[in-house]
C-alpha cells in the first residue's frame, strides 16, 4: 500500500490553469520574515482567498504537498530550476471533467552524457537541478511546519504531522524563504476527511465506472481529483486524470473507459480519490510553483477480464504470469 503511494508521488499530473499578473503578485507578496499569524489567515479569509489551481505543466518546476491518507499525514516538496521533459503530458482525449494523458518516451542517440535528458524532441538538454528555497513554513495546521533542506536533493518533508494535521475550513498559508527564488507565499483551505463508501472500482470496458463518496459541506473551496492508472509498465504509457465537483458522485464515460483500457494493460492498477485545493504562483525564472492541500484515498482496481500477477500462481487456469508486465497472459 505505501509503495504505491510512493510511486503517486513522483507522477504528479496537473490540469493546469494559466499563470498571470496574479500569480507575480502572489511572489511579490511573500517575505523572508512573512506576516502570518500563527493560525496561517494572514489577514484572508478562507472563504474568499484567492486559489490558483495547480500549474500550467509546460512550465511547472515544481511545488509541496500536504496530504492526509488512511495511514498517516505529511509535508514535502521541492523545487527545480527548469521542467523535466517527461513531466509534460500528451493531452489524447478530453471528455467532460475527464483527460487521458500519455507520458512520452523520448529517444536520443547518441546517449546523453551524464547531467542530461533527453528532451521532447529527441535533444539531449541539461536536467533540471533541484534548488534552495530557505526555510518554508506551512501555518495554520494543528501545529506549525518549519522544514530545512535536505541534501543531496533540496528537498523538503515533515513526517510528524497529526492526522488529520488541519481542521477542516481552515486557512493554510506556506511561505518559502531567501534562497535560489524570491520568497513565495500560496494559499490552501483544509479540506474534509474524505471517506469514500466503497473503495471497489470494477473497470469493465464499454460501462460507465460511477464512483461516490461523502459531498463536503455546503460553501467547501474543494474538488476532487480521481487518477486512474492501468498500463504501469507501457512505453508510453496513458493514465486517466478527472477533475469533479465535490457533490459526492461522479461517472467516467464508457467510452473513455474504452479508450484508457486500449492503450494497454500492464501490471497492478492503481486508482486514488483525492479531495484537494491547490494554489500557484510564478517564479522568478519563469517557471511555477504550486501548493495542494489534499485528503486522499487509495481504491482497489478491478478490470474485467484482466488479471495481475507476480508469479504463475496469482493467474487463472490456463494462463501463465508475465512477470516482467505483470500481467497473465
Amino acid at each position: 500500500m505505501m509503495s504505491r503511494r510512493g510511486w503517486a508521488s513522483l507522477a504528479l499530473l496537473s490540469l493546469g490553469l494559466a499563470c498571470g499578473d496574479k500569480e507575480s503578485a502572489k511572489a511579490d507578496s511573500g517575505g523572508a520574515d512573512g506576516a502570518d499569524g500563527a493560525d496561517g489567515s494572514d489577514g484572508e479569509d478562507p472563504a474568499t482567498v484567492e486559489l490558483l489551481g495547480s500549474c500550467p505543466q509546460e512550465i511547472r518546476q515544481g511545488g509541496f504537498v500536504v496530504d492526509s491518507n488512511e495511514d498517516h499525514a505529511s509535508a514535502s516538496g521541492q523545487v527545480s530550476d527548469g521542467v523535466v521533459p517527461t513531466a509534460v503530458l500528451t493531452e489524447l482525449l478530453r471528455s467532460g471533467d475527464c483527460t487521458i494523458w500519455r507520458r512520452e518516451n523520448p529517444f536520443c542517440d547518441p546517449p546523453c552524457a551524464s547531467g542530461e535528458t533527453c528532451g521532447l524532441d529527441n535533444e539531449c538538454v541539461t536536467y533540471p537541478s533541484a534548488g534552495d528555497l530557505g526555510t518554508v513554513t506551512i501555518s495554520g495546521l494543528s501545529a506549525p511546519v518549519s522544514m530545512q533542506p535536505v541534501n543531496p536533493g533540496w528537498s523538503y518533508f515533515d513526517t510528524s504531522l497529526d492526522n488529520p494535521p488541519w481542521t477542516a475550513g481552515d486557512l493554510v498559508t506556506l511561505q518559502t524563504g531567501q534562497g535560489a527564488w524570491s520568497p513565495v507565499r500560496l494559499h490552501g483551505v483544509a479540506p474534509v476527511d474524505l471517506d469514500m463508501p466503497s473503495a471497489q472500482w470494477q473497470v469493465v470496458p464499454g460501462e460507465t465506472l460511477t464512483v461516490t463518496w461523502d459531498a463536503a459541506p455546503a460553501g467547501a473551496r474543494t474538488e476532487v481529483s480521481l487518477i486512474l492508472r492501468i498500463d504501469q509498465h507501457g512505453l508510453t504509457p496513458a493514465s486517466l486524470v478527472c477533475a469533479f465537483e465535490d457533490d459526492g458522485e461522479a461517472q467516467v464515460p464508457g467510452d473513455v473507459i474504452d479508450l484508457l483500457v486500449g492503450f494497454g494493460l500492464t501490471g497492478f492498477p492503481f486508482g486514488e480519490l483525492r479531495r484537494r485545493t491547490v494554489d500557484h504562483s510564478d517564479l522568478d525564472d519563469g517557471g511555477c510553483m504550486d501548493f495542494e492541500l489534499r485528503s486522499s484515498r487509495l481504491a482497489q482496481v478491478e478490470i474485467a477480464g484482466y488479471t495481475p500477477c507476480r508469479r504463475d500462481e496469482d493467474c487463472p487456469d490456463g494462463q501463465t504470469c508475465n512477470e516482467p508486465l505483470e500481467r497473465c497472459e
